[in-house]
């Protein structure tokens, strides 16, 4: 059975879960750093395969002209009468990643955060669509399970269970189908070959292995921890490439590319010798280009949180325009260490700069509450 693209399931997945939880499990996947580094900030952005949204709704909070796209028309109809009750602008709409609603070279950015691997046959398909679907100089920012540490060592001990049953004539039943694991470079070269000009791959989230391997309690993720020292202390190495995430950042190529500063026409592919992203000319004494250069990181810049109580709303004083605000009651402090007002979120000059110097991750357990 092909359990990867069966709509039911999916359905009774996303019915047991709600946005409020998905949104404040914040980091319980550790790829906001990639994500909010390279989101394009003009355009027209996709996630495609948006389960409960919480992304396109915490980057509709950064002023990004975003959409979300699922297959599942329950979920479909749940969140947009969701985000009309909660005031959000945000649209969702009903549709196949397999067959994208959208123009030739219209969309400026698409995100894909678990998705193209629950294809048995492969994902040839959804990732020709996002080749086809981007602009010039537009961003694909695509994410799939990796064989981290742990998965290596649970294929490996079903492996030998396998064995065993063979030498003992057991029947060894044929599992269903769910999902493939991608390491980094397989994920790479799956993204290449449809054209697609890979920028970035790497590996991603050590900490989830070890809630994996404490049976997804995170009991034993706690500060002092062998897990919480580990992850923090190697997060940021190549040591990563053992994590539960394979990321992979790639661009459609064009003699003429949107630049991802300013969003103009006028970025040429020599600008990638220099820098992670295509930028015109006018926009290399940007201040934020820096950001962008090859020898950048992508990191956290804080040690994880675990399990914090959810933020209370209260007043606070943006750092950048020292205006009095009221935090937001889901999503708390944005996810960064200095206090920012919805206001001053929406400049993307400022919001390019919280996501490359600021971001504090927080690890909560996923729940349905």
């Amino acid at each position: 059975m092909d359990k990867g693209q069966n709509n039911n399931i999916w359905t009774e997945e996303w019915n047991r879960l709600t946005p409020e939880s998905e949104i404040r499990m914040w980091d319980f996947y550790g790829l906001r750093p990639w994500i909010l580094k390279y989101a394009p900030r003009n355009g027209k952005v996709l996630e495609a395969g948006c389960g409960l949204g919480r992304y396109v709704f915490y980057l509709s909070k950064f002023g990004i002209d975003i959409i979300g796209l699922d297959f599942s028309d329950a979920t479909v109809k749940f969140l947009n009468k969701w985000s009309e009750e909660n005031n959000f602008n945000s649209t969702i709409s009903k549709g196949n990643v397999c067959d994208l609603p959208f123009e030739d070279n219209s969309l400026s950015g698409y995100l894909s955060f678990g998705v193209i691997e629950h294809f048995i046959e492969g994902p040839k398909i959804p990732l020709s669509e996002a080749f086809r679907v981007l602009r010039p100089g537009g961003i694909a920012i695509i994410s799939t399970p990796s064989v981290s540490w742990f998965v290596a060592f649970r294929r490996a001990k079903q492996k030998i269970k396998q064995i065993v049953k063979k030498i003992i004539g057991r029947k060894i039943e044929k599992e269903n189908f769910f999902q493939y694991e991608y390491r980094p470079r397989k994920l790479k070269k799956l993204i290449s070959d449809v054209g697609l000009y890979v920028l970035i791959y790497s590996g991603a989230d050590l900490l989830y292995t070890f809630c994996e391997l404490g049976r997804y309690k995170g009991e034993n993720l706690k500060k002092g921890s062998f897990a919480y020292w580990f992850s923090n202390k190697f997060e940021n190495t190549f040591i990563n490439t053992f994590g539960a995430q394979s990321i992979t950042i790639a661009v459609k190529l064009g003699e003429k590319m949107h630049c991802f500063i300013c969003g103009e026409l006028n970025a040429t592919k020599d600008s990638l010798k220099n820098y992670t992203v295509p930028i015109c000319s006018n926009c290399k004494n940007n201040k934020n280009s820096h950001f962008y250069l090859k020898n950048s990181k992508t990191m956290f810049h804080n040690k994880y949180l675990i399990n914090p109580p959810v933020e209370v709303s209260e007043f606070k004083i943006c750092y950048f325009c020292n205006k009095k605000y009221k935090s937001d009651s889901l999503f708390e402090s944005y996810g960064f260490d200095i206090n920012v007002c919805g206001d001053c979120l929406k400049n993307k000059e400022i919001n390019i700069d919280l996501s490359n110097k600021h971001i504090q991750p927080i690890w909560r357990r996923r729940s349905n509450n």
